[in-house]
């Protein structure tokens, strides 16, 4: 069950309800933190501003991330095909393992 958390994020204090473990929604606070501090500008107080420019920056990870999964799920799928193919294609003694020298 969804249990309230405290966490702070450039200062401001905010209550989370998540199933994630604590130790995960610390450590995306730290990122998120981390982030918006990189894009505000040093001489200024953090803005909406910076929050939204962070949140452009995460969404792009995000999303690259997510394109080279789908990448490596097709590239992973295409190599188990050809492995099927070839193993299909040998002899049924060979397939069951009767050539196998047992030792």
């Amino acid at each position: 069950m969804a249990q309230p958390l405290e966490v702070e994020i450039m200062g401001q204090r905010l209550t989370v309800k998540s199933d994630e473990d604590e130790a995960h929604i610390r450590e995306m606070a730290g990122y998120v933190d981390e982030q918006i501090r990189q894009v505000s500008d040093s001489r200024t107080a953090p803005s909406l501003h910076a929050a939204l420019a962070a949140a452009l920056n995460i969404a792009s990870e995000y999303w690259k991330l997510r394109h080279q999964q789908e990448e490596l799920c097709q590239t992973i799928n295409r190599l188990a095909q050809r492995v099927v193919t070839r193993l299909e294609s040998l002899p049924p003694a060979v397939r069951k393992g009767d050539d196998i020298v047992k030792r």
